[in-house]
């Protein structure tokens, strides 16, 4: 096992209600995404100025039905705005603001398969995985509603 003493030294620290599966920093800010179970929220988190080794929860991006679905995948980017791309099945994918916690995009595919990741590839522009193997694309720029991840050809 890990010993605090011996084999790592704490420099800043915070308490989560929910566990952390996957944590991402939101590039050009002091800003931290987290997500895990027990559904698909995204909780945001501040690291505190360098004289404070606190990090402190600035609130939760909470999706449409988010209960009852896996934990939420994450990535973020800063191009324009700081941004989080975020879900748990294909159907469930939305952009949010991070500071404003405003949604900016949700793709609208039908299908509800589960994700094993993504990412943004430029800021117009993600790549789904589907945890079946299926790779999606979804350009940011369309228009929400007739937007759908297409399927990337073999």
């Amino acid at each position: 096992g890990l010993c605090p003493e011996r084999d790592f030294k704490v420099e800043c620290g915070g308490f989560s209600k929910h566990p952390v599966y996957s944590l991402k920093h939101v590039p050009d800010t002091s800003l931290l995404v987290t997500s895990g179970p027990p559904d698909s929220s995204v909780q945001v988190w501040q690291v505190s100025a360098e004289d404070s080794d606190v990090i402190k929860s600035m609130g939760t991006i909470v999706t449409e039905n988010s209960t009852g679905q896996p934990w939420a995948k994450i990535a973020t980017i800063s191009a324009r705005v700081p941004w989080v791309l975020h879900g748990s099945t294909l159907d469930s994918v939305q952009i949010t603001e991070v500071e404003l916690r405003k949604n900016v995009y949700t793709a609208a595919s039908q299908d509800s398969e589960e994700l094993s990741g993504l990412a943004f590839l430029d800021s117009s522009t993600v790549l789904l995985c589907c945890a079946r193997g299926r790779l999606c694309m979804a350009d940011v720029r369309q228009p929400q509603h007739p937007t759908q991840a297409m399927p990337v050809p073999a």
